[in-house]
């Protein structure tokens, strides 16, 4: 494993692979030490809980971090990124973690030649993949319920606009759970083979394991929502949660918006800072591959 693009480009063994290293990390069973290791992180979009988990994991792994500012960087200069990539990697990066609000762009960095070899990981991109939130979300999932077969997960939220659910969606079919997409109309987006779309909460909850909600993204969709509206037909609340269910949420959460925060007090909802927990685990297995692979 080169980079880690997008989930589609992982192989069911690699997941399982990923999953397998992440538990050994969080048991304390393997150990690495990449001293010799330089990883970048390039984050040109907000984050908070993906952008310190990455640190945090590189901090674990004894590699060498170096938090890129694209405010302060040449780039404010008129500096092509695949120029500032090149000489990153000429001053001896050998990982680079990136968030970019363009669909493809870090797909196609990954394609381009370097002065000496980099490895890409998508910390999120555009609105199509985040593929280590969905490999935590498994990490999340499959330690609660061991076998996932049949196991009914509900996405409930911006699905048109989220590219967790994309990645979420796309690892999780081939787990053979059964994946449930709830939204209005609007936000539901183009449909994908094997995934049952609601638009009323009822139906879409029923006898469902796992509640996965998604933030509603103000800043992207104004004018495709009523939050009022969707308040009062979506929001999770004690009334319509599903009893045995647990509930999943990528964060940022708008309280009161996508759940009601008398419901975050709950037990259903301990998983969230699970997962965050969890991801510094997925997100140093993951590197720990990369940077061995490159024999650092």
């Amino acid at each position: 494993m080169k980079h880690l693009l997008d989930i589609s480009n992982l192989t069911i063994d690699e997941i399982n692979q990923i999953y397998a290293r992440a538990s050994e990390f969080e048991k304390g069973i393997r150990k690495s030490n990449h001293i010799n290791a330089h990883v970048a992180t390039m984050f040109f979009e907000n984050s908070t809980r993906t952008k310190m988990s990455f640190e945090m994991a590189i901090n674990k792994l004894n590699a060498n971090k170096y938090d890129f500012c694209a405010e302060t960087s040449s780039l404010n200069k008129g500096e092509d990124l695949y120029d500032t990539i090149n000489n990153l990697s000429a001053i001896g990066v050998n990982a680079i973690v990136m968030r970019h609000s363009d669909n493809d762009l870090i797909k196609e960095l990954a394609q381009k030649k370097y002065y000496q070899d980099v490895s890409f990981v998508n910390a999120g991109s555009g609105t199509n993949a985040h593929p280590t939130q969905a490999l935590l979300d498994y990490y999340t999932i499959k330690k609660h319920f061991l076998n996932l077969d049949d196991k009914i997960i509900t996405i409930v939220g911006d699905i048109a606009h989220s590219r967790v659910a994309m990645s979420n969606i796309a690892l999780l079919k081939n787990f053979n759970m059964k994946i449930r997409c709830l939204a209005p109309e609007n936000l539901i987006g183009e449909k994908i083979e094997g995934v049952e779309y609601y638009t009323n909460l009822k139906d879409a909850f029923e006898n469902a394991d796992i509640i996965m909600a998604l933030r509603i993204q103000k800043e992207r969709i104004q004018e495709h929502i009523d939050i009022d509206s969707y308040i009062q037909n979506y929001q999770i609340t004690k009334d319509n949660l599903p009893y045995a269910a647990f509930l999943m949420h990528p964060g940022p959460i708008n309280k009161d918006i996508e759940i009601a925060s008398d419901v975050l007090e709950m037990q259903n909802a301990k998983t969230i800072l699970n997962q965050a927990r969890n991801g510094v685990f997925v997100r140093m297995a993951i590197l720990d591959m990369l940077l061995s692979a490159q024999g650092l």
